[in-house]
């Protein structure tokens, strides 16, 4: 992949260092929010040790030491729920079959069954299938989440056997108001 590059910022109005600054103190104003704090290391796509020095280091390059500083201690915050969502994701790669989400492989919080195909998948994924898909990803019949029914038993069975684990809900938080 190449490299963009702008030759007149001033023509394109772009300034870099505002933009990741801006960025950095939307991070430091979330970072309150535990939530959020583990939210950052489940997003595979973007998070990596790496990036959070980068950014610090462009911190102090533009003279913004104090947000250098807010940022080292949410990255601190986001190591420890790294650490934590490693550890989950080492105790759980055993995990039972039935236990898994057939779409993600993950194992399911909130396992519910698709009544035409009867196919058990965990709710959040099927939610969001469903935002943009109305059908059964299984069998193409219309769908929608009124219809799925849960399943209560498997969801006591994956809270035991997590519990037994020790992996508990640590990184099950939900975003709260």
């Amino acid at each position: 992949m190449g490299c963009l590059q702008v030759k007149n910022f001033e023509k394109y109005n772009f300034k870099p260092q505002e933009l990741v600054a801006s960025i950095v103190r939307i991070y430091v104003n979330l970072s309150c929010k535990e939530e959020f704090c583990a939210a950052i290391p489940r997003d595979g796509r973007s998070y990596s040790r790496a990036l959070f020095s980068q950014a610090r280091s462009a911190m102090h390059k533009i003279c913004k030491s104090d947000l250098a500083v807010l940022l080292s201690e949410l990255h601190e915050k986001v190591k420890y729920y790294d650490a934590q969502r490693q550890q989950k994701e080492e105790a759980e790669a055993n995990a039972p079959d039935e236990f898994r989400d057939p779409i993600t492989d993950e194992v399911m919080a909130d396992p519910v069954k698709l009544p035409s195909s009867g196919v058990v998948v965990d709710r959040p994924t099927i939610e969001r299938h469903l935002l943009s898909d109305q059908l059964d990803p299984f069998n193409r019949s219309p769908l929608t989440i009124d219809e799925v029914v849960p399943e209560d038993d498997l969801k006591e069975k994956i809270a035991r056997w997590r519990k037994d684990m020790g992996t508990g809900d640590s990184e099950d938080l939900q975003l709260s108001d």
